[in-house]
């Protein structure tokens, strides 16, 4: 059951400064008249309704999601905008999705036939889209003999609606450049002089449009891990702009008491204080996707003091040690900024070690997303 606790004193504060800003950088830096804010994954555990609001009021103009699931949310919601499933959809829901006026990807000829088989005598018509596999070995068209043929049988059918061409790259958040001119290569050879062309083409992810938008030219820029500021480079590059983080994660402290040095804190009693302090409690652990080998990781508390959890990070709860005595209450910072200091995703995954694109969608659903300024 997927649930949110506004009894709990844990929450995640999402920046709507934050999120104009990038889409603001990022679309100038393609010259992009168009953002599709990629928001699958429960808009990578940001929160799906907070982040299609604030991407809407950032510029966006349309959405992409992983599955047909996620796109309905969106319409259930009172969105309008133009919805694009990126996975590949079971033909059968053809009627659900165009009901919905939800364009959906196939990747092969007999899905495509299959769809309109679904559509017979409805008066609906569907928007489909047509991946291509230009290097990335996912989804879509690797032949060019497949994709004409793909696109004659959309064309044949009058329930359908040819929207959409688009690839996405392997390497454009790295420095192999190579792999990204061999894609683009391949995208122009399996493109070129095609017997209907689509209504729109995109092929820009954030990769793209951050590191090599000399390379593109395209009215629509798909912008996924941008838009939520992160830097999901591998190995970290150098950013041409600016992102900011748009989320922080806080919490207010339940516990609160003096430690003696040699006590014991946690689980199987391995950690022992170091000299005579304080022991603060707040009520975020590895069930809301804080990571489970978090131990030593940083605190910032609202006082100034930089702390650090200690005994494991428990499924409901973490302990921090500090210096100086801190009342309950008090807001303690897992990431984000208080005053010059600052904790950043990139930290947190340097330290536990893990992916941050994996990090940043572990945060789980009963953390309260608030919008803040």
């Amino acid at each position: 059951m997927n649930y949110n606790a506004p009894h709990r004193h844990a929450v995640i504060e999402l920046s709507q400064s934050a999120v104009v800003h990038n889409l603001k950088v990022i679309k100038e830096n393609t010259h992009a008249k168009e953002i599709m804010a990629v928001l699958k994954a429960n808009a990578f555990s940001h929160g799906l309704p907070e982040m299609a609001s604030l991407s809407i009021t950032a510029g966006a103009t349309r959405f992409g999601m992983a599955m047909l699931d996620e796109a309905l949310i969106l319409r259930d919601l009172g969105y309008i905008q133009p919805i694009d499933v990126l996975g590949l959809t079971d033909p059968r829901y053809a009627r659900l999705a165009a009901e919905r006026n939800i364009t959906l990807a196939f990747s092969t000829k007999e899905s495509i036939k299959a769809a309109a088989e679904q559509l017979a005598g409805t008066g609906l018509t569907l928007k489909v889209s047509l991946p291509v596999d230009t290097g990335l070995n996912r989804i879509g068209f690797k032949s060019r003999e497949d994709l004409v043929a793909a696109i004659q049988e959309v064309s044949a059918q009058d329930t359908l609606i040819f929207q959409s061409m688009w690839t996405h790259f392997a390497t454009a958040d790295t420095p192999n450049v190579d792999y990204v001119d061999f894609q683009i290569s391949e995208w122009q050879r399996l493109t070129h002089d095609l017997p209907v062309e689509p209504n729109e083409k995109h092929f820009a992810n954030t990769g793209i449009a951050t590191w090599y938008p000399e390379k593109i030219n395209t009215d629509i820029v798909r912008l996924g891990i941008g838009l939520f500021g992160i830097n999901g480079s591998v190995p970290i590059m150098s950013m041409p702009f600016e992102l900011i983080p748009a989320l922080s994660l806080k919490a207010k402290v339940v516990n609160s008491k003096p430690l003696k040095k040699g006590d014991a804190v946690g689980y199987g009693a391995e950690y022992h204080a170091p000299n005579d302090g304080y022991l603060i409690t707040i009520p975020i652990g590895h069930s809301d996707g804080y990571p489970f080998n978090g131990s030593g990781m940083r605190a910032l508390v609202a006082d100034g003091q930089i702390g650090h959890i200690v005994g494991g990070v428990a499924m409901d709860q973490s302990m921090i040690f500090v210096t100086n005595p801190v009342a309950v209450g008090t807001t303690v910072t897992l990431i984000g900024r208080v005053g010059d200091q600052s904790i950043t995703m990139q930290d947190l995954a340097e330290h536990t070690q893990s992916s941050i694109v994996a990090l940043m969608n572990d945060f789980a659903p009963r953390l309260q997303r608030i919008i803040v300024s």
